[in-house]
């Protein structure tokens, strides 16, 4: 009895952690979708990739926009579901006639981009590009599989161009930090 009792704390205990992640839809720049900041490399085309990460679920939508910001043009968006309503910049919809496995990370889209910039400098340091609830619907979000309820997501940030400000300083300031 006492080994039933440790085995279902130890499954209650791994669902809630599992059940602790935060679903998430991200901006990356690189198709492995490890990238959310970059450099801007100068004028020309690019492909920015969109994902959601922790869904944790059977997915058969998403909803979602993206705010550009001036060191990029969006040319088009690519790859996308076989059902797809908007852009990404104006608020997009899409569907999967099958649904995609959202325990892993789920591609939900290629976005065509021209950058408009030529080195980190302002005013192009610190853009963001912003993944936001799409305008039409004010939703941000899924529809998991097989009830089709819709699940709220957050939007992260990626960043051209992150700087992290810095100030001089002294060991003697470091070290107060840390004294008692």
């Amino acid at each position: 009895m006492r080994i039933a009792t440790l085995v279902f704390a130890a499954l209650m205990a791994t669902a809630v952690a599992v059940s602790a992640q935060t679903p998430f839809i991200a901006v990356y720049f690189d198709p492995g979708h490890s990238l959310e900041s970059k450099d801007c490399p100068g004028v020309g085309p690019d492909y920015l990739y969109v994902a959601g990460i922790n869904l944790n679920t059977f997915v058969t939508g998403a909803e979602f926009a993206i705010q550009y910001p001036p060191a990029i043009m969006w040319l088009g968006d690519q790859d996308t579901p076989p059902v797809v309503v908007g852009t990404t910049p104006a608020g997009i919809s899409m569907g999967w006639t099958l649904p995609q496995n959202g325990y892993t990370p789920l591609s939900l889209c290629k976005v065509a981009i021209f950058w408009q910039c030529s080195g980190c400098m302002d005013p192009y340091l610190n853009n963001q590009v912003k993944v936001v609830p799409n305008p039409n619907t004010a939703f941000l979000g899924i529809t998991d599989y097989p009830q089709f309820n819709l699940i709220p997501v957050v939007g992260l940030t990626s960043y051209i161009c992150a700087s992290v400000p810095a100030e001089e300083t002294t060991w003697g300031q470091v070290k107060a930090l840390y004294s008692e």
